[in-house]
């Protein structure tokens, strides 16, 4: 991807996952898409296993993940979006957006305005208006 000016790499905001409203940061530096153990609790979905564990690497340390779930829906500015996303247990963040997934959707992140852009799997360009800060309860204690 071109060296946009006022690209950046993180985004956050809330969004629906299935028929649920989450926060999501849009992380360009994450590899791939993760969500928290707590948010997956609120949704009824069937979890796979990963074809073989993952060591992901977070500001934490190293984490093993060895679930997925797939095709989840996301409602993103009233279009559907759809990911495949990693559980990680002790993500503090309910729900990560990463590279694959925005590159899939030709997104480009401008963190200075809190703003993203996405093209809708029918090919429409939306922008989203996100946020400057992660809510509190993201944080580690």
């Amino acid at each position: 991807m071109n060296n946009i000016q006022g690209a950046s790499k993180v985004v956050g905001g809330y969004i629906q996952v299935d028929s649920v409203l989450g926060f999501a940061l849009f992380d360009r530096s994450a590899s791939h898409s993760f969500i928290s153990a707590d948010l997956v609790k609120t949704i009824e979905r069937v979890k796979c296993p990963t074809r073989k564990p993952l060591l992901v690497q977070t500001p934490m340390g190293e984490i093993q993940a060895d679930q997925v779930y797939s095709n989840i829906n996301l409602v993103i500015k009233k279009e559907n979006f759809t990911v495949n996303l990693i559980v990680l247990e002790s993500l503090n963040i309910p729900l990560v957006l990463g590279n694959g997934w925005l590159c899939a959707h030709k997104g480009v992140i401008y963190a200075t305005q809190w703003k993203i852009f996405l093209t809708t799997p029918s090919g429409k360009r939306i922008e989203y208006q996100g946020g400057p800060l992660l809510p509190k309860e993201a944080y580690p204690c």
